[in-house]
């Protein structure tokens, strides 16, 4: 009786960790995509692979001929690999072409400790020296600071934190805001920032743990891990 409870107890939290991760593909996918000017093929899929459950592991390629392109061609091309020796893995991309670039966000979604966890890339791309372009760059040439993504992460967990006080998952006196930032495995505001343009935007993606003894996966379930910088 035991083993068949057992059993049943892990057919459970498989399912519910194949549900979130469909959420987080399907939340992140139907968030950033822009195709105003894709006048040219610049991002083709390269190749994709049916995992687990129906869900699908898929290859960029960039369509720039660039010593830059190449390069990280090559790493998509690793990252990819990677995801198809581990079951459990799953790699996609979404991407964004603008007047001036090209803006390409990448998720490897693996399972740690029992729980979902993803990393993100981006490369973003100068469409006229067919380049990578640096952090520094874009924030200057969108006119935002270091400052300008710290105290906007920093005000958005603040957020959080307070509606999952109001939403009752703990109390201030079991959890206070360095506990909050503690359970999210966030050390520091300006580490993994990840930039990106969309809709002629500049926008910074950075993940987070979602799960935690206080059960706070349901307060999460439509994160995207994108953050909007403020005009």
């Amino acid at each position: 009786m035991e083993f068949e409870n057992m059993k049943k107890y892990l057919i459970i939290i498989g399912f519910i960790i194949v549900l979130t991760i469909i959420l987080f593909i399907f939340i992140i996918i139907n968030n950033d995509k822009d195709y105003r000017y894709d006048d040219y093929n610049y991002v083709t899929l390269k190749e994709e692979h049916d995992e687990y459950n129906n869900l699908t592991s898929r290859l960029a390629e960039i369509n720039i001929t660039s010593s830059d392109a190449k390069e990280v061609n090559n790493m998509l091309e690793s990252r990819y690999e990677e995801a198809l020796n581990n079951e459990d893995d799953i790699y996609y991309y979404n991407y964004s072409i603008n007047k001036e670039y090209l803006s390409l966000v990448t998720f490897y979604i693996y399972i740690y400790n029992n729980n979902p966890k993803v990393d993100i890339e981006t490369y973003n791309f100068d469409l006229k020296t067919n380049k990578l372009v640096s952090n520094e760059a874009l924030l200057d040439e969108f006119n935002y600071t270091k400052d300008d993504i710290i105290n906007t992460l920093k005000a958005n967990l603040e957020d959080y934190y307070n509606k999952e006080l109001e939403s009752m998952y703990f109390t201030e006196s079991e959890c206070d805001f360095n506990c909050f930032l503690e359970l999210r495995d966030i050390t520091d505001y300006d580490s993994d920032i990840k930039l990106y343009v969309i809709d002629d935007k500049l926008v910074f993606y950075r993940s987070f743990n979602t799960y935690s003894k206080y059960g706070e996966e349901q307060f999460y379930r439509n994160e995207d891990f994108r953050f909007n910088l403020e005009d």
